[in-house]
Parts: structure tokens; sequence; C-alpha cells
């Protein structure tokens, strides 16, 4: 049986998501939601505006709600969901009070994503265990990105700073269509080791979609993180 989504968002990301979704016969894209559907009948699949979310939820009862929107859209979005559902939130740039009152939204299954790509969540492993192991190197982060981002440092990169504990310099890049490409440099005296993850397209926010998705469906309800998904 396939594993029902429904997606919230359809901007760049939201339609390579959607696209890889529908080619893979292990899942079915039963809708989107969006701002505005000005042409309807240019989708061969359901496609309704933001405000019919609730209806849509209620009428297909996907396994899996992934929200690609905005953290300001998702305060709204997080509302119109039933109880148990499993929510994955997959958006940067929300604020500490924001992720404290997603928390509270212990009637659903909700795991929070600032990156859901694979590839970056076995970096952050790593830079956990670097820690473990190797904490008297000096640590910075260089993360790079298109320049209309609007979060500086991004989440990602903040979240790979938590990995080692102690306060770690960020060095932020904003410049015409980097996917996304963050390394980390550690270094002592006489030897450094460079992590480097790069994007090479938005398909990997897709695969970690999906293994988010299969992964959260069988939890409690409560807030979970991406590197949960990951754990060793």
């Amino acid at each position: 049986m396939k594993i029902k989504i429904g997606l919230l968002g359809y901007g760049k990301t939201g339609r390579v998501v959607a696209q890889n979704l529908r080619s893979d016969k292990r899942f079915a894209l039963v809708f989107v939601a969006k701002n505005k559907v000005t042409k309807p009948d240019e989708f061969d699949f359901v496609v309704k505006s933001k405000e019919f979310i609730g209806e849509l939820v209620n009428r297909f009862e996907p396994d899996v709600v992934v929200d690609l929107t905005t953290p300001d859209a998702v305060m709204l979005n997080i509302n119109t969901l039933p109880e148990k559902t499993s929510y994955i939130i997959a958006t940067t740039g929300f604020t500490d009070v924001q992720i404290n009152k997603i928390k509270e939204y212990d009637h659903l299954k909700v795991l929070y994503a600032a990156n859901i790509s694979d590839g970056i969540n076995v970096v952050i492993k790593a830079c956990e265990l670097l820690n473990q192991i190797w904490n008297h190197a000096d640590v910075e982060i260089v993360e790079q990105h298109f320049k209309d981002k609007k979060d500086s440092p991004s989440s990602t990169a903040k979240k790979i700073a938590k990995a080692f504990n102690r306060k770690v310099p960020i060095h932020s890049i904003r410049a015409g269509g980097i996917v996304g490409i963050h390394e980390i440099i550690l270094a002592t005296n006489n030897q450094k080791i460079t992590l480097k993850h790069e994007s090479f397209n938005k398909d990997v926010f897709a695969e970690g979609v999906k293994r988010a998705a299969i992964w959260l469906m069988n939890k409690e309800c409560g807030f979970y993180e991406i590197d949960e998904v990951y754990h060793y």
C-alpha cells in the first residue's frame, strides 16, 4: 500500500518534491495546497489554495503532511490539522518562540527539520562524533546559499554548530543560485579535518522527506527533530 502524502507549499522546492514523490511507486501525492491557484487546469493532481488545508486533510486522510512553506505560514497551518496527524515541518527561519509554540501541539506527531536532506544529517552525526574524540580542535563553519535566502546564518549551520557544544563561528555567503554548501573546518596547530556537504539539486530534500515520512508514521504523538531519524 502506498504512503499518502499531503504537501503544503508549491514553490521551487515544493515542485521538485511533488515530482519526486509522484515518480516513486512507494508514495502517493494525494494533494497540494499553495497560496493561490490561478490556473487549476494546469495540474493533473489535486491542488487547492491554502484556505482548504483542513478540508483536504479530512478528505484524503494523508499518512503524512509535509510543510514546505514559511515559519509564519506553519504557525497557521498547524492549527488546521486534526489530532494524530503526522506533520513534517521542512522549512527554516523559525524563532525560538515559534519552535516552543510548535512543541505545545502534543496531539500531533511533529517532525521538525532545519534541513531534511539525508547527507547533511549524516554530516551532523559525524560532527557529534568528532566533538567526542577530537574536541581540542578549533572549529569554524562556512555556509553558502542562493542570494535571496532570507535567514543568515542558515538554520542548518546553527544545527551543525550545536553538535560541538560550544560557540562556533559561522560565516555566511549569499550568491547566485547556490543550492546549499556547508563546510566544517576543524584544525589544530599541526593538522586539519574538513567536512563538506554540497547539494547539487533540490531532489535531496525529496529523498529526505521520504525517509522522514516512513520514520514518523509509526511514532507516538509529540515533537521530534530530524536528527532522531538518523540515530545511531
